[in-house]
């Protein structure tokens, strides 16, 4: 079965646009993509006539948290039972997809509802984005873990950690996340202190690396991005307050950095902020301002930032993921063509599926999305539910809409 979308301009991901493209699915494969003089057009295909039209990847979001709402209060989220949670999660994977955002990699959900999520979108059960997912966060004993009930795998030492991600790979896990420093969101968390040891990371990451999967580090401080570089995970989730001898290393050992301005920006600037805890708010602040500069002297440096959201966090919905490559252009960090490689390119490869996803090239999977504007010009646009006009996963139209009232503090599957 083949599908072609044709006479639109094609954003690749790889850094180029080809106007008056045209693109071949065949079932759930890219089997061809280029200029439509030089692409051969299958007769038996479903055509899509896309004039004046744009097309680029489906977006990939490399740091989410599907079981949290976007409450003021993340206590709060612990507080709503488990499979009201799975349910509600379920319902959020659709507005993402629907959103742009096919691929997602979830960076710690209470008792594995990730996994369970996951597991519905991959049977058919449910409409989602691609999901990796993590399962619990390896941490050590800290103040604040009990703040996020089911979130926080606790472990003391190098045996413990070894045990703790073998759990997480025995669930299903496809990645492993530790906490290398501590948390904004944690009440008694020191953002930038140090966590983990970086031998008790390396018995995580050895235990990935043993079945191909990777490690990733919450690190907010610079000494724990050291340990977490030197333990050798493949990202560092944050950077907060990176100097310079840790954005070197993680240069020098070729590791990612996941963006996450969306967390603060929706913190500060969300709908409302009451019933924001005091000690959230005080942190975001601190933070925000260092965590653009940072970003900016990591990029300026070479290293490679993708996108990711931490959607879920304090206003902060599901569906409104494309906020930070606006942000990334706005703030001067990037232009509109290297924002979409964040999100595409930079981010596949990030995730260690560069192979599958990320570009519109021959061999990989169908994801893409037709725009109405051209987010070159209009980076915002990318940001606006109006201007998505398509959405395709390995080659399937995605149906439906984005249900909005997903994104408001009052929704039905709050705390009523």
């Amino acid at each position: 079965m083949h599908t072609v979308l044709k006479g639109m301009s094609l954003i690749d991901g790889t850094g180029q646009i080809i106007e008056d493209a045209l693109l071949v699915f065949e079932d759930h494969i890219v089997a061809a993509a280029g200029k439509r003089q030089a692409v051969e057009e299958p007769p038996d295909a479903t055509v899509y006539h896309l004039g004046g039209k744009f097309v680029i990847p489906g977006l990939i979001d490399a740091h989410i948290h599907l079981d949290m709402h976007g409450m003021a209060d993340t206590y709060h989220e612990s507080l709503v039972e488990d499979k009201l949670r799975t349910i509600r999660a379920s319902l959020e994977m659709g507005n993402t997809i629907r959103a742009g955002i096919t691929t997602v990699r979830n960076a710690g959900s209470a008792h594995y509802i990730d996994i369970a999520v996951k597991k519905a979108v991959e049977e058919g059960l449910i409409v989602g984005p691609r999901i990796l997912a993590s399962g619990k966060i390896i941490c050590m004993h800290s103040a604040g873990n009990e703040y996020f009930e089911g979130l926080y795998h606790e472990a003391n030492g190098v045996d413990e950690n070894r045990r703790a991600a073998r759990e997480q790979l025995k669930e299903g896990a496809d990645l492993l996340k530790v906490m290398a420093t501590g948390a904004i969101m944690n009440p008694g968390g020191v953002p930038g202190a140090p966590q983990l040891n970086m031998d008790e990371i390396q018995a995580v990451v050895e235990e990935g690396k043993k079945v191909g999967k990777h490690t990733a580090a919450h690190a907010h401080g610079a000494q724990g991005i050291k340990n977490a570089v030197a333990a050798g995970v493949r990202t560092i989730e944050h950077g907060t307050l990176a100097d310079e001898e840790a954005l070197q290393m993680m240069l020098d050992q070729d590791v990612f950095l996941t963006s996450t301005l969306s967390s603060n920006f929706w913190m500060l600037y969300g709908q409302t902020k009451d019933g924001l805890p005091q000690f959230m708010s005080e942190k975001a602040n601190e933070v925000a301002k260092i965590r653009r500069e940072n970003l900016h002297r990591a990029i300026d440096m070479g290293i490679k930032v993708m996108m990711g959201t931490d959607a879920g966090t304090p206003y902060n919905f599901h569906g409104k993921n494309a906020m930070e490559l606006v942000q990334y252009v706005k703030l001067g960090l990037m232009d509109e063509m290297a924002a979409i490689v964040a999100s595409t390119k930079t981010a596949a490869e990030g995730i260690g599926r560069l192979s599958k996803l990320g570009t519109l090239e021959k061999g990989k999977y169908a994801d893409c999305v037709v725009l109405r504007k051209n987010p070159l010009k209009e980076i915002e646009s990318l940001a606006s539910l109006d201007n998505i006009y398509l959405v395709f996963k390995e080659g399937s139209l995605i149906s439906g809409e984005v249900d909005t009232n997903q994104w408001s503090p009052d929704s039905p599957l709050g705390l009523k």
